[in-house]
């Protein structure tokens, strides 16, 4: 006999390794402890693995498979039970993204035969399609999506984008208003093996950040499903021009909340793309949310697998502060940072623009250290993993990699937080001001990275605008900003 080995984010039925599973092999499936707690993981990520896990081993008995699954301390633990009890010839896996999880393969493979599988229908591309398509560096996001959009004949005509451009995204980016609404997404009630998971958590796992309840995430594939179909007839219409905006009061927005599931493979990415495309919402959002699948997410892919390993360690503008407090309590009295922070510890997810513009951009120019940011947003996030966070996080969201991934930094004032957000409203630090003493952190801090690092830049054509103006400004000036940013960066744990 044979054993087919599942991982906690490759629960999909539609995986190719299940098409060779015989009548008397084994499909093994192991929730490690240990595996687990490689990181402290948010309580909600761990009910959401395990508990998908557990919904999936019934799924796969219910269509006749055979499942040996463990909860064990170890992968090891696990497996020494099962070849005492199987004693299988081959050992077969769905391909791993996850340099970490490879590297144990690797090893285990020392001492069994591993066969393995291609990882689609989890990706668009296998990983050495991903490295073939990405090309050399530098590696560029638009170029990447273009080819994809044309290799999977995805929202084009005779050949052309429909619509006449690869991009919407100058329609996607308007500034919430007052009044505006959004249908509320689809929630889940937690069922028996659900709760008895959260038992599980809040027994073994009571130290692990976030909270736990009300836990409302699908976390099977008819749930997923429920959840897609949810936002492409009610939410998808309005994701498009608002996906960049945020609200205090609505931090969910029109967002799909569909990453996680995708992630663990309870949704194909193949599948999501297709609702979309065949939705009646205007082409602008259609266009807007599929280069988030199609583009984004097949691209953070592609740098990871060509990067690593040695790619969690870039640091491009040495940057070796801690991360405040106030990333795992939300305690502060900038109410951007609260607010992106909160919804995290109560449900480990916020949106990608308070990811980018708000914690990202706080973790830059307050010179964060990088690898410290990157393990936050591990650990707290439920669609995050190591493929997915580390491009994104070191390379798009700090610039961390010197411009390997993007073109430029993703930095703003405080101004483009007030813009696009109602955060600033009643905040103790005014957006307006940059040297008085109620003037937003921000500010100062924006001007003292352009001056900083304005020679590494100064042949960015993206940056040139900025470099213009600070360098066309009065010397005293300047000089009363950069000292405003000093202080600011010393009194970083007391803001």
């Amino acid at each position: 006999m044979r054993s087919f080995w599942i991982f906690g984010n490759q629960l999909s039925h539609e995986l190719e390794m299940l098409d060779h599973v015989a009548d008397d092999d084994v499909i093994v499936m192991i929730e490690a402890t240990s595996r687990a707690m490689w990181r402290t993981y948010h309580k909600q990520k761990l009910v959401l693995v395990f508990s998908a896990m557990r919904h999936f081993a019934d799924e796969l008995r219910d269509k006749g498979f055979t499942v040996d699954y463990h909860e064990a301390d170890s992968f090891q633990d696990a497996w020494d039970d099962h070849f005492k009890r199987y004693d299988p010839a081959e050992i077969h896996y769905t391909a791993v993204t996850d340099a970490a999880m490879e590297k144990k393969l690797k090893q285990f493979g020392k001492k069994h035969t591993l066969v393995e599988h291609t990882d689609v229908p989890l990706f668009y591309l296998t990983k050495e399609e991903a490295i073939d398509t990405i090309g050399s560096e530098p590696w560029r996001m638009d170029r990447f999506y273009r080819q994809m959009r044309k290799r999977f004949d995805v929202l084009l005509e005779d050949g052309k984008p429909r619509g006449g451009k690869w991009s919407f995204d100058a329609d996607n980016r308007k500034p919430p208003k007052a009044g505006l609404t959004f249908p509320a997404p689809i929630r889940f009630r937690p069922d028996a093996v659900t709760k008895d998971v959260i038992k599980k958590v809040e027994r073994d796992f009571k130290d692990n950040p976030g909270d736990i309840r009300p836990f409302v995430w699908p976390v099977t594939r008819s749930e997923a499903r429920r959840a897609l179909k949810r936002f492409i007839e009610e939410r998808l219409e309005t994701f498009g021009p608002y996906q960049d905006a945020m609200l205090a009061d609505n931090q969910e927005m029109s967002h799909s909340l569909l990453s996680a599931a995708i992630n663990i493979g309870l949704l194909t990415p193949h599948e999501v793309v297709e609702a979309a495309c065949a939705s009646d919402a205007p082409l602008a959002s259609i266009e807007g949310f599929v280069r988030q699948i199609l583009g984004w997410r097949e691209y953070m892919r592609a740098v990871y697998v060509a990067s690593m390993p040695g790619y969690e360690s870039v640091n491009t503008f040495k940057h070796e502060r801690d991360l405040p407090d106030s990333f795992w309590d939300a305690k502060t009295d900038m109410h951007c940072i609260h607010r992106s922070v909160k919804p995290v510890i109560e449900r480990a997810h916020n949106h990608h623009i308070q990811r980018l513009m708000v914690l990202g951009n706080f973790a830059t120019l307050f010179e964060i250290s990088p690898q410290q940011t990157s393990d936050w947003f591990n650990e707290m996030y439920i669609d995050a993993y190591d493929w997915v966070v580390l491009p994104n996080v070191l390379g798009m969201a700090l610039h961390a990699d010197g411009g390997k991934l993007a073109t430029k930094p993703y930095i703003a004032s405080g101004k483009y937080i007030d813009r696009m957000s109602d955060y600033c409203k009643g905040c103790k630090y005014n957006p307006k001001h940059t040297t008085e003493e109620d003037a937003c952190p921000f500010n100062a801090l924006y001007w003292h990275f352009i001056d900083k690092h304005q020679d590494r830049f100064k042949d960015n054509q993206r940056m040139k605008m900025m470099l213009r103006n600070w360098q066309g400004r009065d010397d005293d000036v300047k000089a009363d900003i950069l000292a405003k940013a000093r202080q600011t960066l010393k009194d970083k744990d007391s803001l």
